[in-house]
């Protein structure tokens, strides 16, 4: 297969994880993290929480309104992967369902989300489909908004991703 001149592509999009509310779209598979440290482990500790995995099907919004115009969907699946702070392994695919050259494509992201690090936090590119195969690149995610009593958070996600 030959390779055409390959691209730089930025993609600039809020997504919403829902944990509460009529239309949650991030579901945890176990309550609490499969390790109990002992009966009196602190469940709001990051080392209470290590293990606990979720599974997401959130929007892609172009602003960070939930009722803005939706370009896709992050489907994928974020854990909690230390024991000592409130950092995250996930792995997601966006995919992209609005009308345009990008309808049906995807970017799969891998790697680690440090959630309560101040500014933006960064992750890789590892592939992708569509008008995104061969991709590389890195995700910038800052948090936009995040509701302590229901965990909903808005993420607002800038994508640089190299294709051909």
């Amino acid at each position: 297969m030959a390779l055409k001149n390959e691209k730089l592509t930025h993609l600039h999009f809020y997504y919403h994880n829902l944990l509460a509310g009529p239309n949650v779209t991030a579901l945890h598979l176990n309550a609490k993290g499969p390790l109990h440290l002992n009966d009196t482990a602190d469940f709001n500790h990051p080392a209470g929480l290590f293990g606990r995995l979720t599974m997401a099907d959130n929007p892609l919004t172009l602003d960070p309104e939930l009722n803005s115009t939706t370009v896709g969907r992050a489907q994928g699946l974020y854990g909690v992967a230390s024991r000592t702070d409130a950092t995250f392994m996930e792995l997601f695919n966006f995919v992209f369902k609005a009308d345009g050259e990008y309808r049906g494509s995807t970017v799969t992201v891998l790697g680690r989300n440090h959630i309560l690090a101040a500014g933006i936090r960064e992750m890789p590119v590892v592939g992708g489909t569509g008008v995104f195969g061969f991709a590389r690149g890195k995700v910038h995610v800052k948090t936009h908004s995040f509701n302590t009593t229901t965990g909903n958070t808005v993420v607002k996600c800038d994508v640089y991703v190299f294709h051909y």
